[in-house]
């Protein structure tokens, strides 16, 4: 991630370079007016650029995949810009407003404005018809920036349900193209046909596209393969559930660790971890019953039902050439399934250590754990939190001494991890390096 965070900002310092070469008047003026035109052109400019960055990562390329190396940290690094860009188009509205503000009450007295000579002919043609859409594109743009705000409180409220919550998503591409007709009407004419002219327009075009491509549902549609449900289990205990499908056209198989969307009937696709060994010719799901789509899925679905696969996506890679250290917390143990498969009967694996910590132990699920552990020749440790306290640095290394000697794989709750990495960075331990864990959220 730590890549990714210097590309984003050597972007914005490089739109920052190109946009400071048009204002060099700015350091030395004291005019309140011409430092309000310049700021909100380029809160304008980097708020489009990292929107249509967004709208981008949204996409569930495979290439911007393997770049960011897996789509869980493409939703982050999307969930972060999409914040990022609003924060940046309140800063932009504010700058509109406020000085209009000021002036109503009389604080601020509005400049007089200054008139260009006449341009030649072909350009003032050109200029005339842009200056004549500028109401247009204002009021467009305010009413795109009013949506998309209200669609991110949408998004980040946890209460929401997942169907408005996707809803929200899907209009919030219409939103993006309100702000690209406002943002590209609404440049400034002194920058066109420079760097920062030519850097706003690709981004505005490419974003337009990935936002009509949302639109239209092609997210993810050249992934797709039909399935049908063969089986069925539930875990009570753990309000777990097994679903087993079979795919009816060609599945290109799967690595250890990685997810897929499953969607049901008519549903919303939603992700879930398959659990089953890469080569099987079956794929395995264990879901968890977290929130209003997964609570009560096993009493709706039943043998037969057609299910839509869209996947398989990440890339948790487990290098096996040293020790390590696994934490599963809760349903996080589906990510480890798969690579117990595929460990199954090899003597050659490094020292491995399971940590699978829950809230009340299911005995089925625990023994065929246990058993699967035992092919592979893991070390497993079940901590039930109804009964003993959440695990932390100082119980691992009771048992697997030096912690800086293994590779940390985790898959869990974000707080759960938050709180292993600061024991493990007051241990010296190099989190950048030696810690991989599963970022997706949702939300």
């Amino acid at each position: 991630m730590t890549t990714t965070r210097n590309f984003i900002w050597a972007m914005i310092a490089t739109i920052s370079a190109f946009w400071f070469a048009m204002e060099p008047q700015l350091f030395t003026s004291t005019n309140l007016f011409e430092w309000r035109s310049s700021i909100i052109q380029y809160s304008g400019i980097l708020s489009l650029i990292l929107m249509s960055i967004t709208m981008i990562l949204a996409m569930r390329l495979s290439m911007v995949e393997n770049w960011l190396n897996g789509m869980d940290k493409a939703y982050r690094v999307h969930k972060w810009l999409g914040i990022s860009s609003i924060a940046l188009g309140i800063s932009h509205w504010l700058w509109c407003q406020v000085p209009k503000w000021l002036v109503m009450s009389g604080v601020l007295t509005r400049p007089v404005r200054q008139h260009n000579s006449k341009p030649a002919a072909t350009e003032f043609s050109w200029n005339a018809w842009v200056n004549n859409l500028h109401g247009f594109a204002e009021n467009i743009g305010e009413w795109g920036f009013y949506l998309l705000l209200a669609l991110l409180m949408i998004s980040l409220w946890a209460t929401v349900k997942y169907k408005p919550f996707k809803l929200s998503h899907r209009l919030m591409s219409v939103a993006y193209l309100l702000i690209v007709v406002h943002s590209v009407l609404l440049l400034k004419h002194a920058y066109w046909g420079e760097p920062i002219y030519y850097l706003t327009f690709g981004f505005a075009f490419i974003g337009s596209i990935a936002a009509i491509y949302s639109l239209l549902g092609f997210v993810g549609r050249s992934n797709r393969h039909a399935a049908v449900i063969v089986s069925t289990r539930y875990f009570p205990q753990a309000e777990t559930m097994e679903l087993i499908l079979k795919p009816k056209s060609a599945w290109q198989g799967h690595t250890a660790g990685q997810f897929a969307y499953l969607r049901f009937g008519n549903e919303d696709p939603h992700p879930f971890t398959i659990v089953s060994g890469t080569t099987d010719p079956e794929i395995r799901f264990l879901i968890k019953a977290l929130g209003d789509f997964t609570t009560g899925l096993y009493e709706r679905v039943k043998i037969g039902d057609a299910v839509m696969v869209e996947g398989p996506y990440g890339r948790v890679n487990f290098d096996l050439s040293k020790p390590q250290i696994w934490i599963a917390g809760g349903v996080g143990i589906a990510a480890f399934f798969a690579t117990l498969e595929t460990l199954k009967g090899k003597t050659n694996n490094p020292q491995i250590d399971l940590f699978y910590c829950c809230r009340g132990v299911d005995n089925n699920l625990a023994n065929e754990l246990y058993s699967l552990t035992q092919q592979a020749g893991v070390r497993l440790n079940v901590i039930d939190t109804l009964h003993s306290p959440r695990l932390n640095i100082d119980d691992i290394a009771t048992q697997c001494d030096n912690v800086n000697d293994y590779d940390f794989y985790f898959c869990g709750p974000e707080i759960f991890s938050k709180t292993l990495k600061k024991e493990l960075g007051a241990r010296s331990f190099d989190i950048e390096k030696n810690y991989h864990e599963e970022l997706f959220v949702m939300r």
